[in-house]
């Protein structure tokens, strides 16, 4: 590397080479004698910034951060009920309705969704049973604090937590793909290199405006070669007239050139921004409008009900509310499954329900009480009786 590049580049342990090639400032060594004049101000902050930027972790990125975000939040404002032979099951099991006590509901369900995203898995330990002998309270355990043996047949066989060892009966592991790693791996994981990638192409793009948002596309030409003394003042006449917005008076044969400050190249790079980010959403299952990315298809949605459905039964549903369905499930005496309320996700908008609603009671599906209590509204009062005068002829 030194012979390609020159004394200018240090030898920075795990950079590839081409990083070196996108973030050249980066490895310049201000303390070397051979790299010439010492940073000024502006290029010893452009040099932190990028510094910054190096240590960017591809799980912090905007488009990873927002999927998770959606993700856990989406997930986290659905509540779980327990259902038997197709009929609600009143009240709700405790251990579904507040898993950890310690904590509310939707702080459980969030640190659930964020283990599966991160480490492409959670675990649930039971802590507390019911008179029933069923789980009554549980609690997240973080990644990092469980160790698990596998058999040859990928099967849990045994678990440590923070080093002591736990009832594999009383962990509840919820897994996301098994297929390279029976604990589970993340599906952003997967993706690591495309990550890599975006990674580098955000840190280039800062880099890239960093270095050129402040320098103008034209320059002033003279027809005669000047010193540096009358170039700095020409130019000094030129900034202090567009700071004072007066118009450009040329003269003597001085001419205005342009030219594009950004190559095509540069372009085709910042460009591939929004395939990765579109990559982002397209692993998690997510809509990439939801993201606010370019969704790369004609696809549209004319309500925000219809992008939710599509979501639901495509995306959230198979790859995260299922499994933490079926983890749930297993907590509950047998024949009650747990299963999550949608109907607030998928909820149409006033005038859709009142349609819906009246063909519903034409056709018998539904009495007006029952409509009511869909709408959160208390029961109609029952109306008084009205007067009615006697029909007083022929009398």
């Amino acid at each position: 590397m030194g012979l390609l590049f020159g004394a200018r580049y240090t030898h920075v342990v795990g950079v590839s080479w081409w990083k070196r090639i996108l973030w050249p400032d980066l490895f310049y060594d201000p303390t070397d004698p051979l790299a010439g004049e010492p940073l000024s101000t502006h290029a010893r902050m452009t040099a932190e910034l990028e510094a910054d930027l190096a240590m960017l972790d591809p799980w912090d990125l905007p488009p990873v951060v927002a999927a998770r975000q959606l993700v856990a939040d989406t997930t986290a404002m659905l509540s779980m009920v327990a259902v038997a032979a197709g009929a609600r099951i009143d009240p709700t099991p405790a251990v579904l309705r507040r898993p950890d006590p310690g904590e509310p509901y939707r702080r459980t369900l969030e640190r659930i969704v964020n283990g599966m995203t991160r480490h492409g898995r959670a675990w649930l330990h039971v802590d507390a049973d019911g008179s029933n002998g069923y789980p009554l309270a549980v609690s997240v355990v973080d990644d990092a604090r469980v160790n698990a043996t596998i058999d040859p047949a990928g099967r849990i066989t045994g678990a440590t937590i923070d080093g002591e060892p736990v009832d594999r009966r009383r962990l509840v592991h919820i897994p996301m793909r098994v297929d390279r790693d029976p604990l589970g791996t993340s599906p952003l994981e997967d993706i690591r290199l495309a990550l890599e990638q975006l990674s580098a192409i955000y840190r280039y793009s800062a880099g890239y405006y960093t270095h050129t948002a402040q320098v103008p596309p034209y320059a002033v030409v003279h027809p005669t070669r000047l010193t540096k003394p009358q170039a700095e003042l020409l130019a000094d006449q030129w900034l202090t007239a567009r700071a004072e917005r007066r118009p450009a008076v040329l003269s003597g044969g001085i001419t205005l050139q342009t030219y594009q400050a950004q190559t095509a190249a540069d372009a085709m790079l910042l460009d591939a921004i929004n395939y990765l980010d579109a990559t982002v959403a397209r692993v998690m299952l997510i809509p990439p409008s939801m993201l606010n990315v370019e969704a790369h298809s004609s696809l549209t949605y004319s309500t925000t009900q219809q992008q939710f459905q599509s979501w639901l039964a495509v995306g959230l549903y198979p790859m995260f509310l299922s499994r933490i369905e079926a983890a749930f499930t297993d907590l509950l005496p047998r024949g009650q499954t747990a299963v999550f309320d949608t109907s607030n996700l998928t909820r149409m908008d006033f005038a859709g329900r009142i349609n819906t609603y009246a063909t519903s009671l034409a056709a018998g599906i539904h009495t007006l009480p029952e409509v009511r209590a869909l709408e959160g509204l208390p029961a109609a009062p029952n109306p008084a009786p009205v007067p009615v005068s006697p029909n007083v002829e022929g009398l």
